[in-house]
């Protein structure tokens, strides 16, 4: 894995869903895949354009389960559209990241967890994987199209917080 790229990211405008699951990849994948579909029906509905790769943002992470919320960053909002049930509208703060890539499928992405757990770790940044609550928001940005792109071909963007 290679270090980090430590990068600011702007303020976003984005559609989003919060949901919660498990901590199985299966039932992640399944809260994620009710989110996504959400959001590009809620889109859809309203003719919003996307700005920006998709993002998972994790803002809540232990033992029992992880929060997260889908977002769709769009370019900006239709005059009267302000949300409607399960999906919001609203700002994703800017701020100083480190983005760590991820290539390849997603079901593999819990191996460059561990690897960017250990440099963490290297770097003092976290003693135990309790510690990641420090880092809370951080997300995923999922560059490319899953259903246009072989596996193997899919880049994640990981974005973890500085202060």
């Amino acid at each position: 894995m290679k270090p980090p790229e430590e990068v600011t990211v702007a303020p976003t405008l984005a559609a989003q869903y919060a949901t919660a699951s498990g901590m199985d990849p299966k039932e992640i994948s399944a809260a994620m895949g009710k989110a996504f579909t959400a959001l590009q029906d809620f889109a859809g509905q309203h003719k919003l354009r996307s700005s920006a790769p998709p993002r998972a943002i994790y803002t809540g992470y232990d033992e029992s389960g992880t929060e997260f919320i889908v977002a769709m960053p769009i370019t900006a909002v239709p005059e009267g559209v302000m949300g409607s049930g399960e999906v919001t509208i609203g700002e994703i703060p800017a701020g100083k990241t480190l983005r760590f890539v991820h290539r390849g499928p997603y079901p593999k992405l819990m191996e460059t967890y561990q690897h960017i757990t250990q440099w963490m770790k290297a770097e003092g940044m976290i003693e135990t994987e309790a510690d990641w609550a420090k880092y809370m928001p951080m997300w995923e940005e999922y560059v490319n199209n899953p259903e246009s792109t072989p596996e193997n071909d899919l880049i994640t963007n990981i974005y973890v917080p500085l202060g």
